[in-house]
């Protein structure tokens, strides 16, 4: 009744795996970006145009 599953060639199994793994970590990814606080979501989203530097001169060339 049960039949013991052989792959013939191992080829054949890993992009299956790859899949399954690359998928999980998206999942996770938009699951954890779905479960943010407004207030982090905020903070990310404004992060590259936030300025770095605090200094006056900052910009400006001698």
């Amino acid at each position: 009744m049960f039949h013991r599953i052989t792959y013939e060639s191992w080829t054949t199994i890993v992009p299956i795996i790859g899949f399954i793994l690359t998928f999980g970590v998206f999942i996770a990814i938009v699951i954890r970006a779905i479960l943010m606080k407004k207030k982090k979501r905020d903070h990310l989203a404004n992060l590259p145009l936030e300025n770095e530097n605090t200094s006056p001169d900052h910009g400006k060339e001698d």
